[in-house]
């Protein structure tokens, strides 16, 4: 089977590749989508990363949130610029993470504004909960409001420990229009939790549903068919399968694979009529 080379920065981009009924119409639709599948990348990036930032976490289990330099200069999120603010005595206990009018990290993404942890314990503690939340934060331009949530339920029967995670995202574009976004997730710590002082190795398995509303109005939905792997040391997802479906028109989907575990920025995307894609998720 041939495959063809989409060059679209999103995960989602395959829902730009089924619709439509006339090659006007499918145009149209597939421009619109595009821009839906990057403000939904764009939400579920930084809705992770903050979550990299929260997960960072010293052996007696306090959030540290600076992270330690790897191999791959995106995965340092925290740059010196900004500035971190502990309040150990209010409960829960807050941290604070200022990048104040512009921090430029490695991978040349600014960021300014507020990112905020709460937290009720220690990190690998069974119940505890953690909430981030940001605060005039924005990302390249874009304004990202996140209200993310995650509950430790303690270790499952193979011994990993497990997190419950729901995120509520809004983005707001420079032109003024905006995009939402909310997800409910299970997000199991499969390697590296015996390491404390190396986030590098950490490696968490995925599974979930998600729902986008895009600049247009647009709804999708998206669920996981085989769990996604996130390593921490990669930019992108790096194996698993998602089937993608646009809300209104349920018979036609995408399913993508995101490979075989290597760090790449490609997946593969299979439309229900069989056809294949390449697509590039660098964004």
């Amino acid at each position: 089977m041939k495959t063809q080379l989409i060059s679209f920065k999103s995960i989602l981009i395959a829902s730009t590749l089924i619709l439509g009924f006339t090659s006007c119409k499918k145009e149209t639709t597939e421009t619109t989508d595009a821009l839906a599948a990057q403000s939904y990348n764009l939400a579920e990036v930084e809705d992770e990363n903050t979550q990299t930032m929260a997960d960072q976490a010293q052996s007696e289990g306090a959030i540290n949130l600076r992270t330690a330099p790897v191999d791959n200069s995106s995965v340092d999120l925290i740059t010196a610029c900004a500035t971190i603010t502990r309040d150990t005595i209010s409960t829960p206990r807050v941290i604070t993470i200022d990048f104040g009018s512009g921090c430029t990290n490695g991978n040349g993404v600014t960021r300014k504004g507020k990112v905020i942890v709460s937290y009720t314990g220690k990190y690998r503690d069974t119940g505890t909960k953690i909430h981030i939340t940001t605060e005039n934060y924005y990302v390249n331009n874009n304004k990202v409001e996140i209200d993310r949530t995650i509950t430790n339920n303690g270790l499952n029967g193979s011994g990993f420990y497990t997190f419950t995670i729901h995120s509520a995202r809004h983005v707001t574009y420079p032109d003024g229009l905006s995009s939402n976004s909310t997800s409910d997730k299970v997000r199991e710590w499969i390697a590296g939790a015996d390491t404390p002082h190396i986030f590098s190795d950490d490696v968490y398995s995925i599974t979930g549903t998600a729902t986008h509303t895009s600049r247009a109005g647009t709804l999708y939905d998206a669920n996981t068919i085989t769990p996604l792997i996130r390593k921490v040391s990669c930019h992108e997802i790096v194996s698993g399968q998602v089937k993608i479906i646009r809300i209104g028109n349920r018979e036609r989907f995408a399913t993508i694979d995101f490979g075989n575990g290597d760090c790449d920025d490609v997946a593969t995307v299979t439309l229900d009529n069989g056809k294949e894609y390449t697509i590039n998720l660098k964004h």
